[in-house]
């Protein structure tokens, strides 16, 4: 019995480590990989001295923990120690907007409530809060007062459906981005008085040569009956300091690895997708198996930034979190699926808070924090040293990376980039062979080319010179022969 218990360990601890904490190869294989983060700690109504309902969204901002609750119709705030700051329920109304609203007519400027609040963020500018219930923006300031509603939006779209935001964000401008329900023409754009501007980041439906020919002959009426191709749904929409906008929205059966995108002013997913794999989640997944097998792809429901271009996404399907770089390298992954305190069943949001990574479960109405291992510090402290410049230290952490793992094939490309900008390109060439970045290996072997051509310039010269002499030789022999044997027989 004993020995069977050690043998069945032997066979699934691989299958369990990968499950906890794994990576992908070069060939999309499943590698054990060591944790980027690990669990530290956690917080709940409970320890928080709150009554949390139903939480679905949070942001840090300046060390505080805003969050905001469906079911309580509430906004919470908690501190960095995680202890209830305050709780509010309603909002009393500014002297400019109760002008506002006099002048419109208004009578009643008794305090504002939310219905079923579902995103919230906050800016110096104020907080926004995306009353979904009542189908509204809602700006307060930092003393929770309402500034201002925004809740008609002058566009066709809303002319047969309500608008509904679910998830918002700001840019340095007061621009407010909105993720609306059941809107698939993209990223509503606000102007700072709530007025529609336009649709940015728009996900363009995909149809291959035949269904556009199969199209181009149908009539209208078998145009209606064919399925309707929507664009993808988004999911949630982050502002970056530079004002470009991080979105994730959910898969379809025509695109599945295009789902994290960084959208820039003009519209423009620039999200650099240089990894062996784009930014998707999990690159492996089974089709529709049966109800005891977790399939189809990774359903990305959040995002969250920090320093230096690293950026997290939530996979709510298998509670993962994946954690890329700004060359779309994939970090690590961590999180599992549990009951546990330190695992989480829904997650529906997340915010770096310093360092630190903290999960919103809504399921558990929890908040776990993650924080970084020895190995997720390093590599974040490498690409930290890398955009800076600082590229003899990136690669000496590096180097301490590949101790702690040794198949972390994205630490080989970090040094083989070393050798690459000091010349080394023989170096440089093999550490991008274990890598496997063909980009940077060819780049290397061109330059390995150039230099060995240079290095031996007068070489190669000379042995053309000697090469052309000595065939121009033959063929002055050989005609001289052949004239001379010409002669001979006149």
């Amino acid at each position: 019995m004993k020995l069977f218990m050690i043998i069945s360990m032997l066979i699934t601890l691989p299958i369990q480590l990968s499950t906890v904490s794994y990576n992908y190869s070069y060939y999309g294989e499943v590698i054990h990989s060591a944790p980027g983060m690990n669990f530290a700690t956690y917080f709940n109504g409970n320890t928080a001295g709150a009554n949390f309902g139903s939480p679905e969204d949070i942001v840090v901002y300046d060390n505080q923990i805003y969050m905001i609750d469906s079911s309580n119709h509430s906004l919470f705030i908690v501190n960095q120690d995680f202890k209830l700051v305050s709780e509010h329920q309603s909002f009393p109304l500014t002297t400019d907007y109760m002008d506002k609203l006099s002048a419109q007519g208004a009578t009643d400027f008794s305090d504002l409530t939310l219905l079923s609040p579902y995103g919230i963020e906050v800016k110096d500018s104020g907080i926004y809060i995306a009353d979904s219930g009542n189908y509204r923006i809602v700006k307060l300031n930092h003393n929770y007062e309402v500034v201002d509603v925004f809740s008609e939006v002058e566009d066709a779209t809303f002319t047969e459906i309500s608008f509904e935001p679910r998830k918002i964000t700001v840019d340095g401008s007061e621009r407010m981005y909105v993720v609306a329900r059941n809107v698939y023409e993209g990223i509503i754009e606000l102007d700072t008085d709530g007025s529609f501007n336009r649709f940015t980041g728009v996900n363009p439906v995909s149809l291959n040569p035949l269904e556009i020919f199969q199209r181009s002959i149908m009539t209208e009426a078998q145009l209606a009956q064919l399925q309707l191709y929507l664009p993808t749904e988004y999911t949630n929409v982050v502002m970056s300091d530079k004002n470009f906008i991080y979105a994730t929205s959910k898969p379809s059966e025509e695109n599945a690895e295009n789902i994290i995108q960084l959208i820039n002013p003009k519209g423009v997913d620039v999200l650099k997708r240089n990894g062996y794999h784009p930014p998707m989640g999990d690159i492996h997944y089974i089709e529709g198996m049966n109800n005891y097998v977790i399939d189809g792809p990774s359903n990305l429901v959040d995002i969250a930034y920090t320093d230096y271009g690293i950026f997290t996404v939530l996979d709510q399907k298998r509670s993962r979190l994946f954690t890329y770089d700004n060359e779309g390298n994939l970090l690590y992954i961590n999180g599992d699926e549990g009951a546990q305190s330190d695992k989480f069943s829904e997650g529906v949001s997340l915010a770096y808070l310093g360092d630190d990574l903290l999960v919103l479960d809504r399921k558990s109405r929890t908040v776990i924090v993650y924080q970084l291992t020895e190995f997720g510090s390093k590599v974040n402290t490498a690409i930290m040293h890398h955009t800076l410049g600082e590229f003899e230290k990136a690669a000496e952490l590096w180097e301490e990376v590949l101790v702690l793992n040794t198949n972390y094939e994205v630490a080989y490309n970090g040094i083989g980039k070393f050798y690459l900008r000091e010349g080394d390109f023989k170096t440089a060439i093999e550490y991008f062979n274990l890598g496997h970045d063909r980009y940077y290996y060819s780049r290397a072997y061109k330059e390995y080319r150039n230099d060995i051509i240079k290095s031996n310039f007068g070489y190669i010269v000379g042995g053309i010179v000697l090469i052309s002499g000595v065939l121009i030789g033959l063929k002055i022999r050989s005609t001289y022969k052949k004239g001379g044997s010409i002669l001979y027989e006149d």
